[in-house]
């Protein structure tokens, strides 16, 4: 385990915390759910960046940057989107996807790591779309 491994796994615990203790009032119904699945997402992430950022710059160079950088644009994106208030579900299930089809482009190489972060934004995309079924209409008629 070298010190890379360690700082990742201390900032995806601190985000992890944090999740959880900022969620700990709400109900599961108003979407925390949905935010709690996003944000842990965006902690394994965290986690699997900074512990492969030595190996892949020693491999890749410059290309890390990108390698890495595009599953944590995809990671934070939904999240932006939650605070927003907008297209949640459709930013969620497009980081989902595109970290989903990321990992498997890198499958040989580091791809594997982001298949749990993707697994869960999938997650966090089906509790969008069911907490975005369950919201009552307003009355058009007053």
């Amino acid at each position: 385990m070298n010190v890379a491994t360690i700082a990742g796994g201390v900032v995806a615990l601190f985000i992890a915390a944090a999740a959880f203790v900022s969620l700990r009032g709400r109900a599961p119904a108003s979407g925390a759910v949905g935010l709690l699945l996003r944000l842990l997402a965006l902690a394994a992430t965290a986690w699997i960046v900074i512990a492969l950022a030595p190996f892949t710059i020693d491999d890749s160079g410059a290309a890390a940057g990108y390698l890495l950088g595009v599953p944590v644009v995809a990671a934070v994106c939904p999240l932006i989107a939650d605070l927003a208030h907008r297209a949640v579900a459709t930013t969620t299930t497009v980081g989902a996807l595109v970290m989903l089809v990321w990992a498997l482009l890198l499958g040989l190489g580091i791809g594997l790591w982001f298949v749990l972060p993707a697994l869960l934004l999938g997650a966090a995309a089906i509790a969008a779309m069911a907490n975005r079924g369950a919201t009552v209409p307003r009355n058009q008629d007053a």
